[in-house]
């Protein structure tokens, strides 16, 4: 966030500096006086900030985020609560926690904020913790692409994927929840194929929108880049197929 922004983006980056604060707290095995040591700060303003006795000042809260950062390390994080379900990655760990969705959401916000996102889109289901934690910290409409029209009186917008002879990824979105002003950012749990990443480029597309980048946990591979063209994909862990 640039030194020059509003009193009110200053002060949420305040805050938000003391949520990352508190996830350390819960995530990492330190006490005070231990993160204190690792990442150069004063004990009792570290203790003070977490409490809510205080909020650090901007100029302050931008190198605490950086100290964090340092030690909050998301990809480590999320290799260490990851599992592996009958040969598949299981996300659920991390997606069922809300500290390390906050660190999750930080992290992107970090990667994302100089874009001025104002629209979240997801596709069903496993992504759509990870997207309200990141919507919630960028203060963007969450929009969920659904595979079903679960309600009746709403009209949506459909767009799919069919590859013959057994792939067809159908989702629909409510109509008019995307708009030529709106800038973009697509979150998913794993990008692998690029199918659903397709759909979802689609719906922007379809609405003269902006796509301002992916947001994902992991991504497998590159077979996913043959399908969709899309220049800012970040990942916080990126797997070799092989």
């Amino acid at each position: 966030m640039p030194i020059g922004g509003s009193k009110s983006e200053k002060l949420k980056y305040r805050i938000l500096v003391v949520e990352a604060l508190r996830a350390a707290r819960r995530l990492l095995p330190y006490s005070y006086r231990q993160l204190a040591r690792e990442i150069g700060f004063d004990e009792t303003l570290l203790a003070r900030y977490s409490s809510g006795l205080s909020v650090p000042s901007y100029e302050q809260a931008i190198e605490l985020m950086k100290a964090l950062r340092r030690v909050l390390d998301p990809a480590k994080l999320t290799l260490n609560r990851a599992s592996e379900f009958k040969g598949l990655l299981d996300l659920t760990p991390i997606l069922s926690d809300p500290y390390m969705l906050k660190v999750l959401a930080i992290e992107f916000y970090e990667r994302f904020k100089d874009r001025e996102v104002n629209k979240i889109l997801v596709p069903e289901t496993s992504g759509i913790t990870l997207a309200t934690a990141i919507a919630i910290t960028f203060d963007a409409t969450l929009v969920v692409a659904r595979r079903s029209k679960d309600n009746p009186v709403m009209e949506y917008i459909e767009e799919h994927v069919v590859e013959p002879p057994t792939v067809k990824n159908i989702f629909y979105v409510p109509k008019g929840s995307l708009r030529g002003s709106d800038r973009v950012l697509i979150v998913d749990d794993i990008v692998q194929t690029g199918l659903t990443l397709t759909v979802m480029k689609r719906f922007i597309d379809r609405a003269g929108a902006k796509l301002q980048g992916v947001a994902a946990i992991v991504v497998i591979g590159e077979e996913w880049r043959r399908r969709v063209d899309i220049n800012s994909v970040e990942a916080i862990i990126r797997i070799s197929k092989a």
